[in-house]
């Protein structure tokens, strides 16, 4: 890029924060965060509650202009090629005796400093909560082995070797991410448990936002209400809901791991409902192209696609209209996950019956 094009886009970044709102009152989970952040610096004997105020304070006076000057400097940095230092992150005994490298946190509420490259682990009977950066907070279960590999503002990383964490964030989408054997969860702004077993097989359980998991160019986008299975050396499976039929997942299993086939296909799309549509979605993909054309069909009669969406550009795989489509079908299964038991939404249009 020439220092023309740099300076045009500087302005062109400048120009759009100038046009941000003041402030936002930022969501009211936060908080709990937060909390629990507060809580460990005070155990630590250094902090008093007139911090505790101003925390909360900060909080409620969440400006976006102090967003807009991070990403200004974020960019003239990342101009510059400056490399952003690496930070420790602080891990809280919850019970047992987990352990961060050779330290054992013993004492009731023991915090430890997590550098990278350093594993934090945990035996049948310990927990513990690592704080990421000052972007949210990790939950780790028994029998867990997690590893920090970057602790950098732009890139929050950890690697799953074994075991189950729940993770809950509040970030813009992509600075946190946690490795496993069958690939990489890249948090969307989301909460999610994750598990893996000894053999590297993976599992991920939304529970707030979305969140992407990638291994060698295999997608899946999980959205909030739903699951995802992973394989080592096959990535992440289709995603589906969690009161999906259990004809369809069985199928959902022979086609991202066994053996595939028209069958399959054909007993999946047999199986899957209107509220399935986000599985229907992933296999468009991932089935052989002959078969694809069957299952844009059951698609489209299950969701009918939004304007724009036409289904020879289906069939090809056209980025810009699997989006449009995408962008339909996730907005369904959001507002029915979140009004479930409020409103009765319809799972073909996503309006109130």
């Amino acid at each position: 890029m020439t220092e023309h094009e740099n300076d045009a886009e500087f302005h062109e970044l400048r120009a759009a924060a100038a046009k941000l709102p003041k402030s936002i009152e930022p969501p009211r989970d936060l908080w709990p965060g937060i909390e629990a952040r507060i809580a460990v610096k005070e155990r630590r004997g250094g902090e008093t509650w007139r911090r505790v105020v101003e925390e909360r304070r900060w909080v409620r006076r969440l400006a976006i202009p102090l967003a807009a000057a991070a990403l200004l400097a974020l960019w003239l940095v990342g101009r510059r090629g400056t490399i952003q230092p690496q930070r420790a992150w602080d891990v809280t005994r919850v019970a047992g005796v987990p352990r961060v490298g050779a330290t054992r946190l013993g004492a009731a509420g023991a915090v430890g400093s997590l550098q990278a490259g350093d594993w934090l682990e945990t035996d049948d009977s310990s927990r513990a909560v690592i704080l990421v950066g000052d972007i949210g907070h990790v939950e780790v279960k028994p029998g867990t082995r997690i590893r920090l590999v970057r602790a950098r503002p732009d890139d929050h990383r950890l690697a799953l070797a074994r075991g189950a964490i729940y993770a809950k964030v509040d970030a813009p989408p992509r600075l946190f991410f946690v490795e496993t054997p069958a690939g990489t969860a890249v948090d969307l702004g989301c909460a999610y448990s994750l598990a893996v077993d000894s053999s590297g097989n993976g599992l991920i359980h939304v529970t707030g936002g979305y969140v992407e998991f990638d291994w060698s160019g295999r997608r899946s986008i999980v959205p909030l209400g739903f699951l995802a299975p992973a394989r080592p050396g096959l990535g992440p499976g289709t995603p589906y809901a969690e009161d999906a039929p259990e004809a369809l997942r069985r199928e959902l299993v022979v086609l991202d791991f066994g053996t595939g086939g028209a069958d399959a296909v054909r007993r999946a799309l047999a199986a899957a409902r209107a509220e399935d549509a986000v599985s229907l979605w992933h296999l468009l993909a991932r089935v052989d192209g002959s078969l694809r054309a069957i299952v844009y069909d059951r698609l489209a009669g299950l969701v009918p696609p939004p304007p724009g969406v036409m289904r020879d550009a289906a069939l090809r795989l056209d980025p810009g209209t699997l989006e449009r489509y995408w962008s339909a079908i996730r907005r369904i299964a959001w507002r029915r996950v979140i009004l479930r038991g409020v409103r009765d939404i319809d799972p073909r249009t996503g309006l109130s019956r």
